[in-house]
Order: C-alpha cells, then structure tokens, then sequence
C-alpha cells in the first residue's frame, strides 16, 4: 500500500478520477446502444471482481508472519492530522494526505462498477456495500496480526471512496444519456434532410 501512497501526485489522481469516469461513460453508453444484451453487465461484474481481489490483495496481504504482531485499531480519526498540538514535518502531514487520498482512490471503483453490474442497486445499498467491505477489511486485518494496522481513518475514507464512485456513476449515466440523445436526433434530422429516392 505505500508504495501506491508514494506515487500519489495531483497528477495521478486526476488521471485515476479521469479513467474511471471514462470508463464509466463507455458502459453507460455500451448499456444504452444494447439495452438487450448481457455483455455491458458481464464486464463491469468482471472488472468489479477484478477490482474487490485487487483490493484484498493490497490491504490484506501480511507484512510479516500471522498472528506475530499485536491487534492494534486506531480509532481516533484524522491519523494524527486532527491532533492538537501535534508535531508533524511538512513531508509527515503530506505522506499522512497521500494515504488518505489512496484509501479513498481505493473504494472509488466499487460503487461506479456496481451500478453497471447490478443496475437494480440503490445508491445507499451501494454505499453500505463499500462501507461495509472496508469494516470488514479492517475487521481481518485487526484479526490476523500480520503488521497491518485496523484505523477508523480507512472506514471514512472508504465511505468518502463510496460517494465518489456512486455520484461519478451517475454523472456519467447523465451524460451517456445526453450523448444518446444528441445522437439519435443528429440520425433523425439528417434522414429528414435526405432527398427521396426518385420513383422510376
């Protein structure tokens, strides 16, 4: 995971937000040409799965041998950024934004997905879905004592992840919708606009 959180620039996040949005509006337009056809849903359930064991992967492989270091969850919010009177070096309180960024980055994709593999879920079920996903990430992680550390701080910024994805799927959806619509009437006017053909 730090080596994610060290590659965090405003770049990249920008372009990570950019790609899902893309991506996002190319299964809301795939969905609106094919509105029969299963292959839209099929993708983005694979890409959701993809996505979720990446994410196991990357916050719940040990970092040293099970059950070896103590349980420890932080439970106060803010990773030492909300602190009074705490001490940070610049380099700390920027490292400490970074990994909130990527906690936040991670959940993003789970929601957007959902609403194409599953269309019948609600916003709020999506959202618990995430949240839920992330207690129970931290809840494994507390459980394993494997070097990795349950924080309250990875929940909010799972929920955050949450809301982003699902507002990014809808404006997406928004949009394929404006762009299906702009181009059905660009088809009808220029048939319109066709000269008839000449009777013989």
């Amino acid at each position: 995971m730090w080596q994610i959180v060290l590659a965090l620039t405003p770049a990249v996040v920008v372009l990570f937000v950019l790609g899902w949005l893309a991506l996002a509006l190319g299964l809301a337009l795939w969905s609106l040409r094919a509105p029969h056809r299963h292959a839209p849903r099929t993708a983005a359930r694979f890409l959701l799965a993809a996505w979720v064991l990446l994410m196991l992967v990357v916050t719940l492989t040990p970092t040293q041998p099970i059950g070896s270091a103590d349980a420890t969850f932080w439970w106060r919010p803010g990773g030492g950024l909300l602190e009074l009177g705490a001490q940070l070096e610049p380099g700390e309180v920027a490292l400490l934004v970074r990994r909130q960024i990527a906690g936040t980055a991670l959940f993003l994709p789970v929601p957007l997905l959902l609403r194409f593999a599953a269309p019948r879920w609600s916003a709020a079920g999506a959202f618990l879905l995430g949240v839920g996903l992330s207690v129970a990430i931290e809840v494994a992680q507390l459980l394993m004592r494997a070097g990795r550390v349950a924080d309250i701080d990875d929940v909010l910024c799972a929920a955050a992840g949450t809301v982003v994805g699902a507002a990014l799927a809808l404006l997406a959806k928004g949009a394929a919708v404006a762009l299906h619509r702009r181009a059905g009437s660009g088809r009808a006017v220029r048939a319109a606009a066709a000269p008839a053909p000449e009777e013989a």
